[in-house]
Protein backbone atom coordinates (compact mmCIF):
# COMPACT_ATOMS: atom_id res chain seq x y z
CA UNK A 1 0.00 0.00 0.00
CA UNK A 2 0.92 3.45 -1.07
CA UNK A 3 -0.37 6.27 1.72
CA UNK A 4 0.66 10.06 1.21
CA UNK A 5 -0.49 11.92 4.34
CA UNK A 6 -1.35 15.63 4.12
CA UNK A 7 -2.54 18.72 6.24
CA UNK A 8 -2.54 21.62 5.16
CA UNK A 9 -2.29 24.79 6.68
CA UNK A 10 -6.34 25.26 6.99
CA UNK A 11 -6.47 22.01 9.49
CA UNK A 12 -7.80 19.51 6.99
CA UNK A 13 -5.98 16.29 6.92
CA UNK A 14 -5.91 14.45 3.38
CA UNK A 15 -5.19 10.48 3.78
CA UNK A 16 -4.24 9.52 -0.21
CA UNK A 17 -4.22 5.38 -0.18
CA UNK A 18 -3.21 3.30 -3.30
CA UNK A 19 -4.31 -0.26 -3.70
CA UNK A 20 -4.64 -1.19 -0.10
CA UNK A 21 -4.57 -5.10 1.11
CA UNK A 22 -8.06 -6.03 3.13
CA UNK A 23 -6.05 -6.18 6.51
CA UNK A 24 -4.55 -2.13 5.65
CA UNK A 25 -8.56 -1.53 4.76
CA UNK A 26 -9.62 -2.76 7.98
CA UNK A 27 -7.14 -0.95 9.85
CA UNK A 28 -7.71 2.54 7.97
CA UNK A 29 -11.68 1.57 8.77
CA UNK A 30 -10.91 1.14 12.25
CA UNK A 31 -8.05 4.23 12.68
CA UNK A 32 -11.14 6.93 11.15
CA UNK A 33 -14.16 5.13 12.39
CA UNK A 34 -15.49 4.12 8.89
CA UNK A 35 -17.69 1.77 8.30
CA UNK A 36 -15.36 -1.41 6.50
CA UNK A 37 -17.60 -3.31 4.29
CA UNK A 38 -18.00 -0.03 2.64
CA UNK A 39 -14.31 0.51 2.30
CA UNK A 40 -14.24 -2.71 0.92
CA UNK A 41 -17.07 -2.50 -1.45
CA UNK A 42 -15.79 0.58 -2.56
CA UNK A 43 -12.41 -1.66 -3.54
CA UNK A 44 -14.49 -3.78 -6.31
CA UNK A 45 -13.29 -2.36 -9.73
CA UNK A 46 -16.48 -2.29 -11.33
CA UNK A 47 -18.32 -0.06 -9.05
CA UNK A 48 -20.16 2.66 -10.90
CA UNK A 49 -20.23 6.40 -9.84
CA UNK A 50 -22.58 6.92 -6.89
CA UNK A 51 -23.19 8.96 -3.62
CA UNK A 52 -24.18 7.91 -0.09
CA UNK A 53 -23.73 9.50 3.48
CA UNK A 54 -23.47 7.06 6.60
CA UNK A 55 -23.54 8.83 9.99
CA UNK A 56 -22.36 12.54 8.89
CA UNK A 57 -19.28 10.70 6.39
CA UNK A 58 -19.90 11.98 3.12
CA UNK A 59 -18.98 9.15 0.50
CA UNK A 60 -18.78 8.82 -3.46
CA UNK A 61 -17.18 6.95 -6.12
CA UNK A 62 -15.71 8.86 -9.51
CA UNK A 63 -14.31 6.80 -12.02
CA UNK A 64 -11.55 8.60 -14.47
CA UNK A 65 -10.11 7.61 -17.88
CA UNK A 66 -7.33 5.70 -18.21
CA UNK A 67 -7.67 5.04 -22.10
CA UNK A 68 -4.87 7.59 -23.19
CA UNK A 69 -3.62 5.17 -26.41
CA UNK A 70 -4.84 4.21 -29.72
CA UNK A 71 -6.90 1.27 -28.68
CA UNK A 72 -10.75 0.84 -28.37
CA UNK A 73 -12.12 0.02 -24.79
CA UNK A 74 -14.79 -2.61 -25.02
CA UNK A 75 -15.56 -2.39 -21.15
CA UNK A 76 -15.88 0.05 -18.55
CA UNK A 77 -12.83 -1.37 -16.57
CA UNK A 78 -10.64 -0.95 -19.74
CA UNK A 79 -11.62 2.71 -20.05
CA UNK A 80 -11.63 3.98 -16.64
CA UNK A 81 -10.34 3.49 -12.95
CA UNK A 82 -12.26 4.29 -9.83
CA UNK A 83 -11.15 6.11 -7.04
CA UNK A 84 -13.20 6.11 -3.56
CA UNK A 85 -13.92 9.30 -1.61
CA UNK A 86 -14.89 10.04 2.16
CA UNK A 87 -14.54 12.86 3.34
CA UNK A 88 -15.84 15.45 6.73
CA UNK A 89 -15.50 19.00 7.26
CA UNK A 90 -11.78 18.05 8.39
CA UNK A 91 -11.04 14.36 7.17
CA UNK A 92 -10.77 13.56 3.31
CA UNK A 93 -9.80 10.18 2.36
CA UNK A 94 -9.07 8.92 -1.22
CA UNK A 95 -8.68 5.50 -2.05
CA UNK A 96 -8.00 3.85 -5.54
CA UNK A 97 -6.12 0.55 -6.58
CA UNK A 98 -4.29 2.23 -9.83
CA UNK A 99 -2.03 5.20 -9.57
CA UNK A 100 -4.37 8.63 -9.82
CA UNK A 101 -2.08 11.32 -11.66
CA UNK A 102 -3.99 14.26 -11.00
CA UNK A 103 -4.69 14.17 -7.34
CA UNK A 104 -0.45 15.49 -7.22
CA UNK A 105 -1.20 18.60 -8.54
CA UNK A 106 -4.27 19.48 -6.62
CA UNK A 107 -2.19 18.44 -3.40
CA UNK A 108 0.37 20.76 -4.30
CA UNK A 109 -1.81 23.22 -4.65
CA UNK A 110 -3.34 22.28 -1.16
CA UNK A 111 0.16 23.36 0.25
CA UNK A 112 -0.41 27.03 -0.19
CA UNK A 113 -2.03 28.44 2.45
CA UNK A 114 -5.30 29.71 1.69
CA UNK A 115 -5.94 27.32 -1.59
CA UNK A 116 -8.08 25.21 0.11
CA UNK A 117 -9.93 25.94 2.71
CA UNK A 118 -12.55 23.37 3.15
CA UNK A 119 -12.95 19.84 1.85
CA UNK A 120 -15.47 20.67 0.07
CA UNK A 121 -13.13 22.62 -2.31
CA UNK A 122 -10.74 19.75 -2.68
CA UNK A 123 -13.86 17.83 -3.76
CA UNK A 124 -14.77 19.86 -6.68
CA UNK A 125 -11.19 20.10 -7.78
CA UNK A 126 -11.13 16.46 -7.61
CA UNK A 127 -14.39 15.63 -9.79
CA UNK A 128 -13.27 18.29 -12.26
CA UNK A 129 -10.28 16.79 -12.82
CA UNK A 130 -11.60 13.05 -12.84
CA UNK A 131 -13.67 14.99 -15.47
CA UNK A 132 -10.73 16.44 -17.26
CA UNK A 133 -9.24 13.42 -18.05
CA UNK A 134 -12.06 12.73 -20.45
CA UNK A 135 -10.95 15.16 -22.64
CA UNK A 136 -7.70 14.17 -24.40
CA UNK A 137 -9.84 10.91 -25.13
CA UNK A 138 -12.79 13.02 -26.85
CA UNK A 139 -10.80 14.92 -29.25
CA UNK A 140 -8.94 11.36 -30.45
CA UNK A 141 -12.03 9.85 -31.02
CA UNK A 142 -13.66 12.84 -32.76
CA UNK A 143 -10.43 13.53 -34.79
CA UNK A 144 -10.82 9.46 -36.09
CA UNK A 145 -14.74 10.43 -37.27
CA UNK A 146 -13.30 13.14 -39.63
CA UNK A 147 -10.98 10.89 -40.84
CA UNK A 148 -13.70 8.22 -41.71
CA UNK A 149 -16.17 11.07 -42.49
CA UNK A 150 -14.04 12.24 -45.10
CA UNK A 151 -13.33 9.03 -46.91
CA UNK A 152 -16.59 7.64 -46.51
CA UNK A 153 -17.76 11.42 -48.28
CA UNK A 154 -15.19 10.11 -51.22
CA UNK A 155 -16.51 6.93 -51.70
CA UNK A 156 -13.44 5.13 -50.45
CA UNK A 157 -15.42 3.21 -48.37
CA UNK A 158 -14.19 -0.93 -46.93
CA UNK A 159 -15.44 -3.38 -44.59
CA UNK A 160 -12.24 -1.91 -41.93
CA UNK A 161 -14.12 1.57 -41.30
CA UNK A 162 -17.82 -0.43 -40.39
CA UNK A 163 -15.84 -2.09 -37.45
CA UNK A 164 -13.26 1.08 -36.73
CA UNK A 165 -16.95 3.24 -36.59
CA UNK A 166 -18.34 0.20 -34.40
CA UNK A 167 -15.56 0.09 -31.87
CA UNK A 168 -15.18 4.46 -31.39
CA UNK A 169 -19.61 3.95 -31.16
CA UNK A 170 -18.87 1.57 -27.96
CA UNK A 171 -16.35 3.57 -26.88
CA UNK A 172 -18.01 6.59 -26.79
CA UNK A 173 -21.29 4.84 -25.44
CA UNK A 174 -19.28 3.49 -22.44
CA UNK A 175 -17.61 6.79 -21.99
CA UNK A 176 -21.22 8.47 -21.91
CA UNK A 177 -22.85 6.20 -19.64
CA UNK A 178 -19.97 7.02 -17.30
CA UNK A 179 -20.54 10.80 -17.32
CA UNK A 180 -24.32 10.28 -17.26
CA UNK A 181 -23.61 8.25 -13.73
CA UNK A 182 -21.15 11.22 -12.57
CA UNK A 183 -24.14 13.43 -12.36
CA UNK A 184 -25.01 11.73 -8.91
CA UNK A 185 -21.72 12.65 -6.76
CA UNK A 186 -21.59 15.92 -8.30
CA UNK A 187 -25.22 17.43 -7.77
CA UNK A 188 -24.39 16.51 -3.98
CA UNK A 189 -21.69 18.71 -3.72
CA UNK A 190 -22.77 21.12 -1.60
CA UNK A 191 -20.88 24.63 -1.70
CA UNK A 192 -20.31 26.66 1.12
CA UNK A 193 -20.70 30.26 1.14
CA UNK A 194 -18.40 31.70 -1.74
CA UNK A 195 -17.64 28.27 -3.62
CA UNK A 196 -20.18 28.31 -5.54
CA UNK A 197 -18.51 29.43 -8.94
CA UNK A 198 -16.43 26.58 -8.15
CA UNK A 199 -19.60 23.71 -8.00
CA UNK A 200 -20.52 25.78 -11.50
CA UNK A 201 -17.13 24.99 -12.75
CA UNK A 202 -17.18 21.46 -12.63
CA UNK A 203 -21.21 20.98 -13.46
CA UNK A 204 -19.50 23.18 -16.98
CA UNK A 205 -17.18 21.05 -17.13
CA UNK A 206 -19.19 17.94 -16.69
CA UNK A 207 -21.62 19.07 -19.45
CA UNK A 208 -18.49 19.64 -21.41
CA UNK A 209 -17.42 15.99 -21.47
CA UNK A 210 -21.19 14.80 -22.12
CA UNK A 211 -21.29 16.70 -25.20
CA UNK A 212 -18.36 15.70 -26.54
CA UNK A 213 -19.23 12.19 -26.42
CA UNK A 214 -22.64 12.63 -27.08
CA UNK A 215 -21.72 14.79 -30.30
CA UNK A 216 -19.09 11.78 -31.29
CA UNK A 217 -22.01 9.48 -30.92
CA UNK A 218 -24.40 10.78 -32.85
CA UNK A 219 -21.69 11.80 -35.56
CA UNK A 220 -20.85 7.88 -35.43
CA UNK A 221 -24.29 7.18 -35.81
CA UNK A 222 -24.72 9.37 -38.87
CA UNK A 223 -21.56 8.09 -40.58
CA UNK A 224 -22.75 4.26 -40.26
CA UNK A 225 -26.12 5.23 -41.48
CA UNK A 226 -24.32 7.02 -44.30
CA UNK A 227 -21.99 4.07 -44.95
CA UNK A 228 -24.97 1.46 -45.07
CA UNK A 229 -26.55 3.96 -47.52
CA UNK A 230 -23.41 3.88 -49.87
CA UNK A 231 -23.46 0.20 -49.63
CA UNK A 232 -26.94 -0.53 -50.09
CA UNK A 233 -26.52 2.51 -53.13
CA UNK A 234 -23.67 0.15 -54.48
CA UNK A 235 -25.82 -2.80 -54.64
CA UNK A 236 -28.62 -1.04 -56.26
CA UNK A 237 -26.67 -0.34 -58.96
CA UNK A 238 -25.35 -3.26 -59.35
CA UNK A 239 -28.67 -4.55 -59.72
CA UNK A 240 -29.59 -2.08 -62.16
CA UNK A 241 -26.83 -3.19 -64.69
CA UNK A 242 -27.46 -6.86 -64.23
CA UNK A 243 -31.71 -6.08 -64.57
CA UNK A 244 -30.71 -3.94 -67.97
CA UNK A 245 -28.45 -6.72 -69.49
CA UNK A 246 -31.49 -9.05 -68.54
CA UNK A 247 -34.40 -6.89 -70.16
CA UNK A 248 -31.78 -6.80 -73.42
CA UNK A 249 -31.65 -10.33 -73.66
CA UNK A 250 -34.61 -11.78 -72.73
CA UNK A 251 -36.79 -10.98 -75.63
CA UNK A 252 -33.26 -11.85 -77.64
CA UNK A 253 -33.61 -15.29 -75.93
CA UNK A 254 -37.60 -15.45 -76.50
CA UNK A 255 -36.45 -14.70 -80.63
CA UNK A 256 -33.87 -17.89 -80.61
CA UNK A 257 -35.66 -20.41 -78.31
CA UNK A 258 -38.77 -19.84 -80.60
CA UNK A 259 -36.32 -20.66 -84.10
CA UNK A 260 -35.05 -23.22 -82.00
CA UNK A 261 -37.64 -25.74 -81.39
CA UNK A 262 -37.29 -27.17 -84.94
CA UNK A 263 -40.81 -27.90 -86.12
CA UNK A 264 -41.30 -29.26 -89.05
CA UNK A 265 -43.70 -26.35 -90.97
CA UNK A 266 -41.70 -23.49 -90.01
CA UNK A 267 -41.68 -21.75 -93.39
CA UNK A 268 -38.79 -19.01 -92.13
CA UNK A 269 -36.35 -21.80 -91.57
CA UNK A 270 -36.11 -22.75 -95.38
CA UNK A 271 -36.24 -19.39 -96.61
CA UNK A 272 -32.91 -17.51 -98.04
CA UNK A 273 -33.67 -14.47 -95.97
CA UNK A 274 -34.46 -16.59 -92.56
CA UNK A 275 -31.32 -16.02 -91.07
CA UNK A 276 -30.51 -12.30 -91.56
CA UNK A 277 -34.03 -11.91 -91.01
CA UNK A 278 -34.06 -13.20 -87.49
CA UNK A 279 -30.65 -11.05 -87.32
CA UNK A 280 -32.11 -8.03 -88.09
CA UNK A 281 -35.11 -8.26 -86.07
CA UNK A 282 -32.95 -8.87 -83.27
CA UNK A 283 -31.06 -5.69 -83.52
CA UNK A 284 -34.60 -3.76 -84.03
CA UNK A 285 -35.47 -4.89 -80.53
CA UNK A 286 -32.38 -4.28 -78.88
CA UNK A 287 -32.13 -0.84 -80.73
CA UNK A 288 -36.26 -0.60 -79.24
CA UNK A 289 -35.37 -0.92 -75.52
CA UNK A 290 -32.45 1.26 -75.77
CA UNK A 291 -34.54 4.08 -76.95
CA UNK A 292 -37.08 3.11 -74.53
CA UNK A 293 -34.49 3.26 -71.50
CA UNK A 294 -33.35 6.61 -72.64
CA UNK A 295 -36.99 7.66 -72.78
CA UNK A 296 -37.65 6.19 -68.98
CA UNK A 297 -34.16 7.85 -68.36
CA UNK A 298 -32.91 4.56 -66.89
CA UNK A 299 -30.12 4.71 -68.88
Amino acid sequence: MSQTTHINSDGIKWIDVCNPSNAEVVELSKEHNLNRLIVQDSLQPEHLPKYEIVDELHFMILRFNVNTGSCNAATIQELTDKIAIFYTDELLITIHKTEAPFLEPIRNRCKTPGRCLSTTEIISKIVWSALETFDERANYLSEKVDVYENEIMLRKTNNDQMEALYLIKREASLAHKVLMLMQEPINHIFPKPGEEPLVQDVKDQHLKMRTLYGQVLEEVNNLMNLFMSFSSQKTNDVMKVLTIFSVFFMPLTFIVGVYGMNFEFMPELKQKWGYPGVMVLMVIVTIFIYFWFKKKRWL
